[in-house]
């Protein structure tokens, strides 16, 4: 017989001790403790033969004294036990460790989760991923399943008891370019902002998948008539929690699915968060910055009230609050310097990382971190080395031209004009239709899809690099809605909702702005004004226009319609009704105008639009009724610009556009120039300096294309609440 203390252990007892074990590793370990309490081992040599710890050593030796057998029998824990969140788990995995690890590790990531490693190795098996292979689950685990090959997360609402989310299973056509996947940094980032963003705002337990028998079905919100206008004709996705019911007007098609008990509805948001950066960073930034900002506006409202989102181009129509700027977090800093060094590159061709830190104010150690990031990604090359006289020769920076391209579709009721511009903003294609202005939308936009379509296949490995599509496009324009509202000149086109249904055609997001704000856009990152931070862009077309930029950078106004020339022009000249309002100025369509004046003067023209080149050539060649048909309609056009230079108080104006071809530009400059010079208020204390758009006939094409790259690489801080003017 073998004693241990006060307990004594009979060759009966040994046999039940093995006989428990069985083949069970964790029991033999507990065996193994008892068997060397008998034996007389003390607990140190115990803990270290079996390698385990010393107190559960002697918290085993204390329970098997205690109650014998039955206290080796595992215990409840007190305590709410441990949930796992299978979502949490994925969506972390794909959003990676810190550096300089690459990949998580089982153990890693358990303690990152305060989970067990071998928790974290059942979840990449029922998942079906690998952390040091493609980490993209193929399909989330509902009932029925969910296939998510390039999903995109459309609304999602929750209550204290239930929850669902609407998703696009496969957002994006395969075949079609993609743009760059997002960084590792940036998914850590954005992982850890929305999650801490959607617990604030998590207004319940949404633990149950399934609603229990004879619960009440909770239907969600209304959803707004037509807001699903983009994705016609896709099947739609339905994920609930706790039996949420889906809002009323959803397609047939809609199919549901039942989140299990091992999936969080906050975890899992964040989970398609991180596909949606995989596959399409451009549109998951604008609408993961909205959706942490509504959960954050949650956050702080009192009471239960539900949690509401929709994407942001469904949300414009809902009337949701308008999100207001709060402090810059330490996300948008790092975005910030990044893009800020971008400027300073583009700016001045190419710059040595000493000159970058000395034209920003960045430290060398952050210009350092900064151009090895995006040297890294592509973005910047590096040229020869150029000695500066004594020490290491520097090494100048600039943009690869090939890191990305923008199509840039210029919408005009004579011209359409189609660009591919690459990021150092060659013009790497150009393709134009002539129109009338009874040519339809349809047709029109027919012509932009399939003429993209084939620029982005001949431009083979620069068009895999699409950063989106930019459309110019005369006023007025609806630019939440994305909507063209009757341009006046354009009778065929009443209310367009171009930015939607081009997207639609193209499969990938549309940026609309004004033809003369893109104008300006356009030169201020590819031409004259690119070392000016406030001027003004006179655009001269069919109509007449003007863009601003102000504190360098572009200002649109509040509804996209900033610059609206036609009026101003008319109260400066006090042509108005006599009610007080604004009469049409002639003159404030100068290609008609001046075709008109020339005519009156006995000028002989072509018919059709071929007519004002004939003027133009005629100005060109000496002809002196064609030099004051233009110049009489300049004069007009000045006055409105002496408005714009008192209302925006700048020193440039860029003036631009179909109008102003090269042969005729300095009359145009001339008179211009001369009324800004002469009227204004503040002219003794602020010359303007006139000067010709380098872009000039190719202006808002050419600036639609910049505004993708504005809105990407401009170094704007952006607040919690969204970008700052």
């Amino acid at each position: 017989m073998s004693t241990w203390g006060e307990v004594s252990l009979t060759e009966r007892e040994l046999a039940e001790l093995d006989a428990w074990s069985g083949d069970r590793p964790e029991r033999a370990v507990r065996v193994a403790i008892v068997r060397d309490a008998a034996a007389g081992l003390s607990v140190s040599r115990s803990a270290h033969r079996l390698g385990v710890s010393r107190p559960t050593v002697t918290a085993w030796r204390q329970r098997y004294a205690a109650d014998g057998l039955a206290g080796l029998e595992h215990r409840p824990r007190s305590g709410r036990p441990v949930r796992i969140d299978e979502a949490d788990v994925v969506a972390a995995t794909l959003a990676g460790p810190p550096s300089p690890q690459r990949t998580w590790s089982a153990r890693a990531l358990a303690d990152h989760l305060g989970i067990s490693h071998t928790a974290v190795g059942r979840v990449w098996q029922r998942w079906r991923i690998r952390p040091d292979g493609p980490t993209a689950p193929e399909c989330l685990p509902l009932e029925p399943p969910l296939a998510c090959a390039r999903p995109e997360l459309l609304a999602t609402w929750a209550r204290a008891d239930g929850a669902a989310f609407l998703v696009v299973a496969d957002a994006v056509p395969g075949g079609q370019p993609r743009s760059r996947a997002a960084t590792a940094d940036e998914r850590r980032m954005r992982y850890a902002a929305l999650g801490a963003a959607m617990r604030g705002a998590h207004p319940g337990d949404m633990e149950q998948g399934a609603a229990p028998p004879g619960a009440a079905v909770r239907p969600a919100p209304p959803l707004p008539a037509g807001r699903l206008a983009r994705w016609a004709g896709r099947r739609l996705h339905l994920v609930t929690w706790g039996g949420a019911a889906g809002p009323a007007g959803l397609p047939a098609n809609t199919r549901t699915h039942v989140a299990p008990a091992s999936m969080g509805w906050a975890a899992t948001v964040s989970l398609l968060a991180q596909l949606e950066l995989e596959h399409q960073p451009q549109a998951a930034r604008v609408a993961l910055d909205a959706l942490s900002d509504t959960a954050r506006e949650r956050s702080r409202t009192p009471g239960g009230a539900p949690f509401w989102w929709l994407r942001p181009d469904l949300a414009a129509a809902t009337g949701q609050r308008r999100a207001v700027p709060r402090a810059f977090d330490q996300p948008a800093l790092g975005s910030f310097n990044e893009k800020l060094v971008i400027e300073s590159v583009r700016v001045a061709g190419s710059l040595s990382r000493t000159e970058i830190a000395e034209r920003t104010g960045l430290t060398p150690q952050a210009v350092s971190r900064i151009t090895r990031n995006l040297l890294t990604s592509g973005i910047l090359v590096a040229d020869e080395r150029r000695s500066t006289g004594t020490g290491k020769p520097r090494v100048p920076l600039r943009l690869r031209p090939e890191a990305g391209c923008a199509i840039g579709i210029h919408v005009d009721p004579e011209l359409i004009t189609h660009v591919l511009v690459d990021l150092c903003g060659t013009v790497r294609s150009r393709h134009t239709l002539t129109v009338t202005r009874s040519s339809g939308p349809r047709f029109c936009m027919e012509w932009m899809a399939r003429t993209t379509q084939h620029t982005l296949a001949a431009a083979g490995p620069l068009g895999q690099n699409l950063l989106g599509v930019g459309v110019a496009a005369p006023g007025p324009l609806d630019a939440q809605e994305g909507v063209l509202l009757n341009p006046p000149l354009w009778a065929a086109w009443g209310e367009v909702p171009l930015r939607a249904e081009l997207g639609r055609m193209l499969g990938r997001p549309v940026l609309l702005e004004k033809d003369a704000t893109a104008a300006a856009i356009g030169e201020q990152w590819l031409g004259a004004g690119g070392n000016s931070a406030d001027f003004v862009y006179l655009y001269l077309g069919a109509g007449a226009g003007s863009g601003a930029f102000l504190n360098g950078d572009v200002f649109r106004g509040a509804s996209g319609n900033v610059g609206e020339f036609g009026e101003l022009a008319a109260y400066a000249l006090g042509q108005v009704t006599p009610e007080g309002g604004p009469l049409m100025v002639p003159e404030c369509a100068p290609m008609s105008a001046v075709v008109a004046r020339a005519a009156q003067a006995g000028l002989n023209t072509p018919p059709g639009r071929h007519a004002y080149g004939a003027v133009c050539s005629a100005a060109a060649d000496g002809d002196t009724r064609a030099i004051d048909a233009i110049r009489g309609v300049a004069r007009v056009v000045a006055r409105g610009a002496v408005a714009m230079t008192d209302l925006y108080d700048t020193d440039l104006m860029i003036v631009g556009g179909p109008a102003v071809p090269p042969d005729v530009a300095e009359l145009y400059l001339a008179e211009i120039s001369t009324a800004v010079n002469r009227f204004p208020i503040a002219r003794r204390v602020r010359p303007v300096r006139v000067t010709y758009s380098t872009l000039s006939a190719n202006a808002a094409a050419v600036g639609a294309a910049a505004g993708v790259f504005h809105m990407a690489f401009a170094p704007r801080l952006r607040t919690h609440g969204g970008t700052a003017r």
